[in-house]
């Protein structure tokens, strides 16, 4: 079933982002979160070949009625195609929305980044303590006009 909630996020998400995007190039990724908790790191690699681009980064998370926290602290490891690292904390603050689940929000994560060189971007997004309810995650990589 979880399988179903990836197949079913990434499109959705790009249909929207089509729609409501004005033409903007996005990158969008979802992973499935096996298991009933979050409590490993989640890796996404974006391939950037435009170190002039202006980007917005955006996180998806898709939770059901199990979730109970009010927020989820995280840390965001950002691992640069020269192999630079930087890594910060960030936390959602994921809204309960009652009888409406499965939910999926997206949380603005940079806005106005550039990706100065070409290649592999890594970014791994790790709870600092297990949160039950989550389904999967997300990140999206925008372009501005």
């Amino acid at each position: 079933m979880r399988g179903l909630i990836a197949r079913w996020l990434l499109p959705t998400v790009a249909l929207l982002m089509v729609a409501c995007g004005g033409g903007e190039k996005r990158h969008a990724e979802a992973h499935d979160i096996e298991g009933e908790v979050w409590d490993n790191t989640e890796e996404f690699v974006y391939n950037n070949q435009d170190s002039l681009a202006v980007r917005d980064i955006a996180i998806i998370v898709r939770y059901d009625m199990d979730y109970v926290a009010d927020s989820v602290p995280l840390r965001i490891l950002t691992i640069s195609p020269d192999s630079l690292i930087y890594e910060e904390p960030f936390t959602l603050h994921i809204p309960h929305l009652a009888d409406m689940y499965p939910e999926e929000h997206t949380f603005v994560y940079r806005r106005n980044v550039t990706l100065q060189r070409k290649g592999d971007y890594r970014f791994r997004i790790t709870p600092e303590a297990p949160v039950e309810g989550i389904m999967a995650v997300g990140m999206v990589l925008s372009d501005k006009e």
